[in-house]
């Protein structure tokens, strides 16, 4: 009942957005206030409307309710309470409701505080993107097509085919399949709303510059859509950080970008995005740049809606492990992108000849030409890695299966340009805040450049830096901050409030060097012996088994149980055992290393955890995910998982055990194999396998430990000892000999070594020789002691990374307060 009300609910959101989009269309065409009012009260109708429905979906994933199919694939009975909630947004059709949801509210405050001549058409745009949002999710099977995937759809209406459903129609799952692993993460809690507050927001520029061209208001658009700009950049940069730190923390690659496509496409927005607001300043400053400003407002979204086809539509399932599968939607999709494509580029492109152009062309040592190539660096940026991350869509027209560039294509076209914006930004900005002949502009630049060049120097001794490349990137990073600083102690002395723009430039040299540092000059951490192995590969000393040289060098050591190891002559690193948990991953393996500095004798604990990934895995394989541990600081990070352990490998042999189909004789000869029996006198050791069994002495058996009737009950203390680790267990398995029925039987209850999988039981007695028999059960002769394979990294300056980043949302914060009061006190005026 409540998700058939919510698919209600849903449908009559998206009947109100086209009488919305009617309404303002009318509005704007007429000027008719009276039709905006009624506009502006079906779009409050519309939020409430979707509001419900969106309450409806949580209320049925709350109460697991497993017949409809959103709920039956993202959740499950065992997940815990917060994520359940996360999993109304965990899905391609949730997503989709938040960001219709977010986008409503939005519209909200553009209803609020959009002034004449925009409000009607900037708010019909807003319509327009809600009615194609709202028609992926409305979820309409109509005779002749299906529009939308409806987040209510029950499992029967998804596969009607199944077997299941057609026994029994009415089949409801026990249990859900459950949230995908990955996303069991706070961070993942966080990143989606963001990142739809700021594709949301972005939708505004988009929305004020279709409004200039429709009203002929060229320049004016400029003031109220800049700080929705810097907004949308803001959210856009928030949650690509939020984006790159679950990476971080969650995915073993190391790192936290990986050029993935779907990384990509949030990326690109931002690129362009920025760029945009480059060109408003310029515009709002000088009157000029207005056709570029209006072209990349427009771009910015529809690269938003671009990424929303790659990522949604199918294309890059291939390529991409953040894409989402295919609803169906391929053809609303691309319907989406070309109509707000052509909308934009084709309104652009008619009112073209209209647009201002300057009466003659900016100075190269101007604020305007200087921003300006700021804002086309960035554009060319976002094209570059959106051409990287369409090749393999583009490369279907040449080839039958393109693959995606390598990571070093993305690396070799960002740095130059990193470097030449790095560059551009400080002597923007001592442009863009003052007036300099090419003689004035190299006297303010001496101290920046001296500063810089001694900061460059002690980066390249201590880091002992021998490429050139790095050099100069390391030493554009450091022009960057270091100039942007001097300005920035320049403007706080004549208004702090002008601060944000050189702020954020500061940040952008800041991560420039963060980047450098933790991705270049990462090592890795070893052992001795690994690291030996290494040295002497580096050295062609070591082959294969084909007499070819080894190339290639380890990344990994070994750990085992209690044995302290030395690693990279720094720590004593000690694997404790591990912990089993079913939460909030069934079979989760957490395990626990102890690092001890051999310096200081500071100790600190790292626990990385290794689990099934359930949603993955099949009855023939486990797929095995990591969640790695970093130890953070503030010169650098720990970086450390778990690549193999012996759990892991005993839980594949189980499988695969299960899985085979032996012969029954076969089964019990392995059996009796791995059972042995050992005759022992006291005092004496035996050897057997791995093991060393050593009968120290008889001990006393306890009355309420023996049988009835019992004739003779004692024990035997022995020692057992895993030769290869040293370890040993002291047991005392029982023997004793009982009547029952004038009968005599013995008794001699199994003792179980459960670390090694080992059951000891004392079976016989030679009273004459002080001998005993001992029958050891699960006696493997490959026996080895817990062990667990380590992929550790040391990352230095990580934290700068952050800081950088830290920065960059603090002058974005900065610049949205000084032009939204702008934009205030220019509406008050009016």
């Amino acid at each position: 009942m409540i998700a058939t009300a919510g698919h209600l609910l849903l449908s009559g959101a998206f009947l109100t957005s086209l009488i919305v989009m009617g309404l303002y269309a009318a509005s704007a065409l007429k000027d008719n206030l009276s039709v905006e009012r009624i506009a502006n009260r079906m779009w409050y109708l519309k939020g409430v409307l979707l509001l419900l429905s969106s309450a409806a979906l949580v209320y049925i994933i709350m109460t697991h309710q497993f017949q409809y199919y959103y709920v039956w694939n993202y959740t499950s009975l065992d997940l815990e309470t917060k994520y359940l909630f996360s999993a109304f947004y965990g899905g391609q059709e949730g997503s989709f409701m938040l960001w219709i949801l977010i986008s409503c509210l939005v519209g909200v405050g553009l209803i609020k505080w959009t002034r004449k001549p925009y409000k009607a058409p900037v708010m019909f745009v807003m319509a327009l993107t809600q009615f194609f949002l709202l028609s992926m999710i409305v979820g309409w099977d109509l005779s002749f097509a299906k529009i939308g995937a409806s987040p209510f759809r029950t499992i029967a209406q998804e596969m009607p085919n199944a077997p299941f459903i057609q026994a029994n129609p009415d089949f409801v799952p026990v249990d859900g399949t459950g949230l995908n692993d990955l996303l069991k993460s706070p961070w993942m809690m966080i990143h989606p709303p963001i990142i739809f507050v700021g594709f949301s927001m972005m939708t505004v520029p988009f929305a004020f510059a279709i409004a200039s061209l429709w009203t002929k208001t060229y320049h004016e658009w400029i003031r109220p859509a800049l700080p929705w700009t810097l907004a949308a950049n803001l959210s856009l940069l928030t949650a690509i950080f939020l984006g790159g730190y679950w990476a971080y923390e969650t995915l073993s690659f190391g790192g936290y970008w990986a050029w993935d496509p779907v990384e990509n496409a949030s990326l690109v927005p931002w690129l362009i995005g920025t760029a945009g607001i480059h060109a408003m300043i310029v515009q709002r400053k000088s009157s000029r740049a207005h056709k570029a400003s209006l072209f990349l407002s427009i771009m910015a979204y529809v690269a938003i809606v671009y990424q929303t086809f790659l990522t949604r539509s199918g294309v890059l399932a291939d390529q991409s492990v953040h894409s989402f599968v295919d609803l169906g939607l391929y053809g609303q999709l691309l319907m989406y992108i070309l109509v707000m494509t052509f909308m934009g580029l084709g309104f652009y492109l008619y009112r073209y000849r209209d647009l201002p152009s300057p009466q003659k062309e900016s100075k190269f040592l101007s604020r305007e030409f200087m921003t300006f190539t700021g804002s086309m660096l960035l554009l060319i940026l976002g094209i570059i890695i959106i051409v990287g991350t369409s090749s393999p869509i583009i490369g279907r027209f040449f080839v039958e299966n393109p693959t995606p560039p390598e990571i070093q294509f993305y690396n070799d076209w960002s740095m130059p340009i990193a470097i030449i914006m790095a560059f551009a930004t400080v002597v923007g900005q001592y442009l863009f805040w003052q007036k300099h002949t090419w003689e004035s502009l190299a006297g303010v630049m001496i101290t920046p450049l001296l500063l810089t060049s001694t900061a460059t120097v002690v980066s390249i001794v201590l880091g002992e830096v021998s490429n050139i490349y790095y050099m100069i990137y390391i030493f554009a990073g450091w022009f960057t901050v270091i100039g942007n600083s001097t300005m920035l102690i320049s403007l706080i002395r004549k208004n702090p409030k002008l601060i944000g723009g050189t702020l954020t430039h500061i940040g952008f040299g800041v991560l420039l060097l963060g980047i450098i540092a933790s991705s270049a000059y990462t090592g890795p951490l070893l052992d001795q012996r690994t690291a030996s192995y290494n040295a002497r590969v580096a050295a062609g000393e070591v082959y294969d088994e084909e007499g070819f040289p080894v190339t290639q060098p380890r990344e990994m050591f070994s750990l085992d149980l209690n044995r302290p190891t030395l690693v990279n002559n720094e720590y004593m690193v000690t694997y404790e055992g591990y912990e089993l948990s079913d939460s909030p991953r069934p079979g989760q393996q957490t395990y626990r290393l102890r690092f001890e500095s051999i310096d200081n004798g500071r100790v600190f604990y790292m626990y990385p955890e290794v689990y099934p990934m359930l949603t993955t895995s099949s009855r023939t394989n486990i797929e095995w995910s990591v969640d790695p541990h970093v130890q953070t600081g503030w010169m650098s990070d720990y970086y450390l998982y778990v690549a193999g352990s012996k759990y892991v490998e005993q839980k594949n042999e189980e499988l695969e055990e299960q899985n085979r189909n032996q012969d029954p004789l076969v089964s019990l000869q392995e059996e009796a194999d791995e059972r042995q029996t050992i005759e022992i006198g006291q005092g004496e050791s035996i050897e057997a396998g791995p093991f060393s069994f050593t009968f120290m002495n008889f001990t006393p058996a306890l009355e309420e430990e023996l049988p009835d009737s019992t004739q003779i009950g004692i024990r035997s203390l022995v020692r057992i000892t895993h030769t290869p680790s040293g370890n040993a267990f002291d047991v005392e398995p029982l023997f004793a000999v009982y009547t029952e029925d004038e009968v005599s039987y013995t008794y001699s209850p199994p003792l179980e070594i459960e670390r090694w999988g080992m059951t000891v039981s004392f079976t016989r007695i030679f009273p004459e020789s002080d001998t005993i028999e001992l029958t050891v059960d699960g006696l493997d002769m490959e026996f080895e002691e817990d062990w667990v394979l380590i992929v550790a990294e040391e990352k230095p300056f990580v934290s700068v990374v952050w800081l950088g980043t830290f920065l960059l949302m603090g002058g974005f914060t900065i610049s949205i307060f000084r032009h939204w009061a702008r934009e205030k006190n220019t509406e008050e005026k009016e």
